[in-house]
C-alpha cells in the first residue's frame, strides 16, 4: 500500500513539475512573415485568442489539429516555435484578383470571384476594376456579376499577369465590350478578349519600349506572336484632339455663317414678299390710288 502511494505520489510530482514547466511558455511574442494584404496586427490578434491560457505549447498543438480559418486574405497560417516565449506565423495569402468599387468601399475578390473583404481602403498593386455590374455581394461568396464573359477574362488577366511578371493597374471594360489594360500610366486596348494569351505573352517586352511614358498602346489586331502594334504618346494624343476641334470650331463657324447668310436673304425676301400696295393707299386721296390702278391697267392693253 506504501508503494503505491509513493508511486502516486511521484507521478503526481512529476505532473506538476511538467505543468509547472509548461506554463513557462507564456506568448509573449510573436513574429509574422509573408503579409502583404493581409494585416499583422490583425494575425496576432486572431493567434493570440486562439492560445489557450496565453501558452505556446497548448496553441501549437490547437493549431495543429484544428487550423485557424476565417482571417481575410489567408489561405493558410503555419506556427512554428522560436523560444518558449516566442512564436513565428508564416501567412500563406490568398491571391487577389482584383478589387471594385461598390458604395465607396472597396470589394476585393480571389481568381474564383470569392469576395475576400470590403474596405475603404485601396491596396496597392491589386487590379482597380472597371465596369462590371452587379446589384449585391456577399462576404465569402461569388460576386453575382452579370456577364460571366467579362469576370472570366478579368481571371484570365490576373493569371497572365502573374505568369509573365506584368504590372497591370487596372482593367477597363468599354460600353462596347472592349478591354482595356492600365500599365504605369499607358492604356492597352486589346478588343473584345480573344487575343489575351498572345497579347499578355509579349506584352512585357513591347511596354519596355516605352518605358516611363504615357498615352495608348493599341493591340486589337495583335493576334499572333509576329503581330503589330502601335503606340501613341499621351502628347500626340493631345495635339490631335486639338487639331479635331480646331477643325470642329471651324466646320461650325462656316456652317454658322453660311446659316446667317442664308437667314438674311430669306429675311430680304420675306421683306420683299410683305410688302402690301394698300399700305401706300391715301385715305384723302382714293380717287388718284383708283386712276393709277386704271391706268395700269390701260397701259397693258
Amino acid at each position: 500500500m506504501k508503494k503505491v502511494l509513493v508511486i502516486f505520489l511521484v507521478f503526481l510530482a512529476i505532473i506538476g513539475l511538467g505543468a509547472l514547466y509548461v506554463s513557462t511558455y507564456t506568448l509573449k511574442e510573436i513574429e509574422t512573415e509573408g503579409c502583404v494584404y493581409s494585416s499583422e496586427s490583425q494575425i496576432k490578434d486572431e493567434v493570440k485568442k486562439y492560445a489557450y491560457m496565453n501558452n505556446t505549447i497548448l496553441l501549437y498543438w490547437r493549431h495543429k489539429f484544428k487550423p485557424i480559418k476565417k482571417i481575410p486574405f489567408v489561405a493558410k497560417l503555419d506556427i512554428t516555435f522560436v523560444n518558449k516565449n516566442k512564436i513565428k506565423v508564416k501567412v500563406y495569402e490568398k491571391k487577389i484578383a482584383g478589387c471594385i468599387e461598390y458604395m465607396e468601399k472597396f470589394i476585393y475578390f480571389d481568381k474564383d470571384g470569392i469576395v475576400l473583404e470590403a474596405s475603404s481602403e485601396k491596396k496597392k498593386d491589386v487590379p482597380y476594376i472597371e465596369g462590371l455590374t452587379f446589384e449585391s455581394w456577399e462576404m465569402g461568396k461569388k460576386l453575382p456579376v452579370d456577364d460571366k464573359d467579362k469576370f472570366n477574362n478579368i481571371l484570365t488577366v490576373t493569371q497572365l499577369k502573374e505568369k509573365f511578371g506584368l504590372t497591370i493597374d487596372g482593367v477597363t471594360f468599354t460600353p462596347e465590350n472592349e478591354i482595356i489594360l492600365h500599365s504605369n500610366g499607358i492604356d492597352i486596348e486589346v478588343g473584345d478578349g480573344s487575343y489575351l494569351a498572345v497579347q499578355m505573352m509579349n506584352l512585357g517586352n513591347i511596354l519596355k519600349q516605352f518605358e516611363g511614358q504615357s498615352g495608348v498602346l493599341y493591340m486589337k489586331d495583335f493576334k499572333t506572336p509576329d503581330g503589330v502594334a502601335s503606340f501613341k504618346t499621351k502628347q500626340m494624343l493631345e495635339n490631335e484632339a486639338k487639331k479635331a476641334s480646331e477643325k470642329k470650331q471651324s466646320k461650325d463657324k462656316k456652317e454658322e455663317e453660311t446659316t446667317e447668310d442664308e437667314d438674311s436673304d430669306d429675311e430680304d425676301a420675306d421683306d420683299e414678299s410683305d410688302y402690301d400696295e394698300s399700305s401706300d393707299y391715301d385715305e384723302d386721296s382714293g380717287d388718284d390710288w383708283e386712276d393709277a390702278s386704271n391706268t395700269d391697267a390701260y397701259s397693258e392693253e
